[in-house]
């Protein structure tokens, strides 16, 4: 069945769509619960991290601590280069495991889509966009510090490149309610498209 990637820059509200689209009937995944999940003990990928970096990634619960994760790549490109060539495979081997297993739209929450080059294997891009200045708001929310919040927005293409390159635009600065009608209206279209009977 089709897959849909669903982009935007950090604090667009990629989760908030999913939610509208998953209560829509469509199945959904998000690429950063699956990296989540890599982090747990007994997973390839935490073994791998803890041979590279050692116990000072890990909590007092001696699981994968994503701060001391994000300090670490943020502050060495090869580091991050690492990460991503560990993590990137299994992400997608996800995806496709996912998608071959429904019948349904299924909508993939990937920030970094057009900056790892993934695009190409999905039928549709959906990006949603917000201004910077709205962006900011809703990062310093997360208490996060400036020097976090710049690392983490270094590492990604603008919202308007983002959208610039996308097929369908959700405007993610009005109420919750205009942005559920604007998800509901493209899920119904896509539906469409694709010839795929209505879940909602």
């Amino acid at each position: 069945m089709p897959l849909i990637a669903i982009t935007g820059g950090i604090g667009a509200g990629k989760s908030t769509v999913l939610e509208y689209f998953k209560a829509l009937g469509a199945e959904v995944l998000d690429a950063d619960q699956i990296v989540h999940s890599l982090y747990e003990p007994g997973q390839p990928a935490y073994q791998e991290m803890l041979s590279r970096w050692g116990d000072k990634i890990l909590d007092a619960g001696r699981a994968i601590d994503r701060k001391a994760v994000a300090a670490k790549v943020f502050a060495a490109a090869h580091e991050l280069s690492w990460l991503n060539g560990l993590l990137h495979p299994l992400v997608k081997q996800a995806i496709s495991a996912a998608g071959a297993r429904t019948n349904n739209l299924l909508y993939c929450a990937i920030p970094l889509l057009y900056e790892v080059g993934w695009d190409a294997g999905f039928a549709a891009v959906i990006a949603v966009w917000c201004d910077r200045n709205t962006q900011l708001l809703r990062l310093r929310s997360r208490h996060w510090s400036e020097v976090e919040i710049n690392q983490r927005l270094s590492q990604q293409l603008s919202m308007n490149e983002k959208l610039s390159r996308s097929d369908y635009g959700l405007i993610n600065t009005c109420s919750l309610a205009m942005l559920n009608q604007q998800c509901t209206h493209l899920h119904r279209h896509l539906q469409s498209m694709f010839a795929l009977p209505q879940t909602d």
